[in-house]
This record gives C-alpha cells, structure tokens and sequence, in this order.
C-alpha cells in the first residue's frame, strides 16, 4: 500500500503496479511538501487488523515472504526494525546506516501507542520514535541482522532546521531535554535516545539456527532431563539426542519397518502418539525419490503431499496409539523438558490428547504445514492457538520450536 496525497497518485499509478492510499491530511504545512505522517499510515493499519511493514518507498526488500514472516514470528508481541544498507553504485558494496532506520514491523494494534504528530516518512525523527516507543513500555524490541534493506544513496532530503523542528516534536511526544531546547541539546537527545532502545534489542538472524546444535547447547547442564521424541524413524536423531549428558528420552515408532537403536537410556515405544488410546489405522508410504520409504507414513490420510513430493502411499495397518497425557500417568511423568515430534500431519492429534502433559512441557520442536499435506492436519496458527501458552523461539519452512512462557516444573 501506497500512501500519498491524491495529487500525486495519478502519475505514479502509471509507474507502479501498486494500491494506493490517498492522504489528505499531510505535513506540507510543517516541511514544504506532501509527506505522509506515520499516523496516518498506523490509524490505516489500525482499521484494517493488520501485522504491517513501515517502510522507505525508496528502498528495496531483499527477503522472501517466507523469511519476513519468520522474523513477525520471532518478534510478535513487539517491534523489529531493520537497518538499512546504502551503495553508490554497487549493491555487493553496501554498507550500513550508521543512524537512520528504515523499516519496522509491527502489529496494526499497536497504532493505540503513537499519538498525533506531524513526524513523517521521509524526514527525521519517525525512525526513533517508534522503537522508543516500545522501549519506554519495556515492550520487546528486535532487529533484522544483514543487508536486507539496499538504499542508493542520495543527497539528504531535510534541511537542518527540519531536524531540529523534528526534535522538539518528538521531546513535546516523549520529553526528554528539558529548558535547554538548542540544536546541541538536541543531537544529544538524540545520541541518547538510540543508544537506548539498541541497548535493550534482540537481535534476530537472518537464517534459522540449527535444532541440533540449539538442542545440545541448551542442554548441556548436567541436571537429570527427560526428552519424548514422537516419529523415532530410524533413531538417527534418537543417537544424538541420547548422548545429552543425564537424558532419559522416551521414544515413539509405530511403524513395523523402522527399528531404532536398543539403548540404556532410550524407552522405546511401538505405538503411535495420538488424540485416542486404543487401535488405529496408520496410513504405510511405500516409495519415495525411486527407492523405499518409510519417512511419510501417518494417522492421517495423504492430501497435498501427494503433489508436493514423488512419494507414493500403500496399504494402511492397525496400530496401537496412546495420548500424551495417559502415557505421562502411566509412567509417573511429572514433566518434560523437549519433545521432538516428527508425526506427518497429525500434530493436532498429538496436542489433543496431550493437553496437560504439555502444559508441563518446557519446549516443544515439531513440524508443521500450512498447505494441508494430510487431510485435516492444522496448521502453523491452529498450533499456537491450541497451545497459547507457547511462543516461537524459532522457525523453518516446516519446522517450528516453541516455548512454553507457563512452564512450571511441579515440585
């Protein structure tokens, strides 16, 4: 969404394939010249429910769709900001902005926090009150690390005086100079006011680390853990996970095909993980890239999958399943500090009959889909909505690790 003063929309539209807004109520009166205040842009947003990108119209976005939402996972519940990168003619020799910021992502419901102003896109002092506005809340500030934001580089737009005027704009919305209004008092206001909201960021990777090595650094205290991994396969993770330093790790295979290593501290399970106990139809993938495959295999019957990857499926076999919370009461399990689940469409499943065992549960690693690969599976939303308690640590194009923020280890 475009937003511009509707004089001006009539020949960009013939430039850009975009929708515009059209802003009547503009800042031309402050700086000369139709600039867009970032209210107008938030109450927008606000109407519209929506999670949102602030961004330059002057700058690219060198990310894929994927990866920005990733990084509004990551960040929910707060602000991210991203740096942007200026080049001169070389866009491999970008360099960053050592003041400016240039995009945020944020929620449409945060639009509450950010009072009339005339401080606009395209001139100072927009770009520092919004994060300061999340740092003055102690609300969670993130930013985007490496040159996602590619800017050429131009001469300065804004006169010193529109800084200064910026300035007093923003002390008037957060007050911070006191009696001593001068530029000097300002440019340390201002030096002031970025080395605190850097100060207190999180910074977020532009690439997901790996489970792997999160797993093994997380846990590599010596305190007594208890692991479930649901879908053992062939116990190629099941090794690796079984060497963590005091781990007793219970392990789940329903399918007669795979056979997990014997090891001391494994418990292994031949049953699948499940909404029901009792028996249940267990859907066999047969082949998959031209040889045998034993990875696809699920409770729930293929959809889209059968689109997505050359796997073919066969005949289905009864099985035995349990729940999550009735396994947790037969073994005495009061808690549980990871659960790797890898269960191919039945997610939902394994949190319904799990309810209070996760409740207990301190991580939880599993994969999702958002494309329907099973019939019925949930999606990456329906997940967190089952389990609101959970936060997105982190995120892969199937893969999600989250945090229980109610943990509570039982006495």
């Amino acid at each position: 969404m475009s937003f511009n003063h509707p004089s001006e929309i009539p020949q960009l539209r013939k430039l850009y394939d975009v929708e515009f807004v059209p802003v009547t109520n503009t800042a031309a009166a402050i700086f000369g010249r139709d600039y867009i205040p970032i209210t107008s842009m938030l109450t927008w947003a606000d109407a519209e429910r929506r999670a949102i990108l602030l961004i330059n119209a002057d700058i690219e976005l060198q990310m894929q769709p994927a990866d920005l939402q990733r990084i509004r996972l990551l960040s929910e519940g707060g602000l991210c900001y991203f740096i942007r990168h200026n080049y001169d003619t070389n866009r491999q020799q970008a360099f960053e902005e050592p003041y400016g910021i240039d995009a945020f992502l944020l929620s449409s419901i945060d639009a509450e926090l950010f009072p009339a102003s005339f401080l606009s896109m395209g001139q100072p002092f927009w770009d520092y009150w919004l994060p300061h506005a999340f740092f003055s809340l102690h609300r969670a500030l993130c930013v985007a690390t490496g040159p996602v934001l590619l800017h050429k580089a131009h001469p300065r737009q804004w006169s010193a005086a529109a800084w200064h005027r910026c300035a007093l704009e923003f002390d008037r919305l957060h007050p911070h100079l006191g009696a001593d209004k001068s530029m000097q008092a300002c440019e340390r206001m201002s030096a002031q006011v970025r080395a605190e909201f850097d100060s207190c960021k999180m910074v977020l990777p532009m690439q997901p680390f790996s489970i792997r090595h999160w797993v093994e650094q997380k846990f590599s205290n010596g305190g007594k853990k208890v692991f479930f991994e649901i879908g053992a396969h062939d116990g190629s993770d099941t090794v690796w996970m079984a060497k963590i330093a005091n781990v007793i790790l219970h392990a789940f295979e329903p399918d007669p095909r795979n056979n997990p290593p014997a090891l001391a501290n494994v418990i292994l399970n031949r049953c699948a993980v499940s909404q029901n106990e009792g028996r249940a139809s267990f859907v066999l993938s047969e082949t998959g890239w031209g040889r045998p495959w034993t990875y696809s295999s699920s409770l729930r019957r293929p959809k889209n999958h059968l689109a997505r990857y050359p796997v073919a499926f066969g005949n289905s076999i009864e099985v035995q399943a349990t729940t999550l919370d009735a396994y947790a009461v037969r073994h005495g399990i009061e808690a549980v500090d990871f659960i790797w689940a890898d269960i191919q469409g039945a997610e939902g499943d394994m949190i319904l009959g799990g309810r209070e065992l996760l409740r207990r549960t301190r991580y939880l690693y599993t994969e999702y889909s958002d494309e329907e690969m099973y019939e019925g599976q949930v999606t990456l939303s329906d997940i967190r909505a089952m389990l609101p308690e959970f936060r997105v640590l982190e995120v892969w194009p199937d893969d999600v690790l989250l945090e229980n923020r109610g943990f509570l280890r039982p006495a």
